[in-house]
């Protein structure tokens, strides 16, 4: 389903500002005590064979946390919002996830994609025309901020999170995915399983290449002192691509993504497949900036939404190299 994306100009037009309004300084939040995990299966990979074994929980489930989030590395204040993501996913293992997408700003960023861009217009942009950074959406869910985001500061990660996980889920994701070293080949298998029946009108599937271990620049690195390595930063949960269906026309301004889910009636089993060559680098071609592939560093990412909403639920593939 396409969208305009009248706000994408607006953001471009607004990058000159990011400098002030990355540097902008949130309260901080305290967090609640973490919810017990929910027991849901996890898939499992035969090492051995060729074929990816993929087992869906069955049993009704809350929502686990997708935090996506809005960043840069010439924002000073940006390590403070990868810090309070990672306290998210250290206090529910296995139940919280973090996508980390560059999005452009009043200087070049090495690691801005298209989809970083896309997702800073549509969930980032204010009542103003303004947006701010380090910013993200906690399961793409309205928290009502009143000023026309879906993104929240830092500071209220925790106190979202530990709303998310309370929230029942209509449908249970697993995943696993494996490399082959020779040829570079990705291949992810994926199963969705509605406990309930779905009350939207379309849900979709989205699967996320995230990348961790990038070694560059970062203003405010000190903010994060376990992800500085001498004087560099250690970027973790960048993300460089979908291989899900994604498409940007920068010509009428519209995108489409994620795969449609074909039944989400109550006891309905979706299974999708995807196919992906590695490619030596990730290039951005408008700063002609490259980070090398490195496949012990790569993840997936696999989530289901409320067409390109509210996210239901999500996991991480776990991929073997072979």
């Amino acid at each position: 389903m396409k969208k305009t994306l009248s706000l994408l100009a607006v953001t471009f037009l607004a990058a000159g500002l990011c400098m002030y309004s990355c540097t902008k300084e949130e309260k901080e939040s305290s967090s609640t005590t973490p919810m017990n995990q929910d027991p849901e299966q996890d898939p499992n990979q035969d090492p051995v064979a060729d074929t990816l074994v993929v087992n869906v929980s069955r049993t009704p489930s809350t929502r686990n946390v997708l935090i996506e989030e809005l960043t840069g590395n010439h924002c000073g204040y940006c390590p403070l919002g990868h810090k309070a993501a990672n306290e998210v996913v250290a206090a529910h293992p296995g139940k919280a996830f973090v996508i980390n997408y560059h999005v452009p700003g009043g200087l070049a960023d090495a690691y801005t994609t298209t989809a970083g861009a896309v997702y800073n217009s549509i969930f980032n942009v204010d009542n103003t025309g303004h947006y701010s950074i380090p910013a993200g959406t906690i399961n793409r869910h309205d928290f009502n901020t009143g000023n026309g985001k879906l993104t929240l500061d830092r500071g209220n990660y925790a106190l979202a999170a530990n709303q998310i996980l309370t929230m029942n889920a209509c449908a249970n994701v697993a995943a696993a995915a494996s490399i082959n070293r020779s040829t570079r080949e990705l291949k992810v298998k994926v199963q969705v399983y509605f406990t309930a029946d779905g009350t939207a009108n379309t849900y979709k599937l989205y699967a996320a290449l995230i990348q961790n271990n990038v070694l560059g620049y970062q203003s405010g690195a000190s903010g994060n002192p376990d992800q500085v390595v001498g004087s560099q930063y250690r970027h973790n949960e960048m993300f460089q691509k979908f291989i899900s269906h994604f498409r940007y026309s920068a010509v009428s301004h519209t995108y489409s993504a994620g795969d449609d889910i074909s039944d989400v009636t109550e006891g309905s089993l979706f299974e999708k497949e995807y196919t992906y060559t590695i490619p030596e680098s990730f290039r951005d071609t408008e700063n002609n900036n490259s980070v090398t592939a490195v496949l012990e560093d790569l993840e997936v990412i696999v989530f289901v939404a409320e067409g390109e909403r509210e996210v239901i639920n999500v996991c991480k593939a776990p991929i073997v190299i072979k």
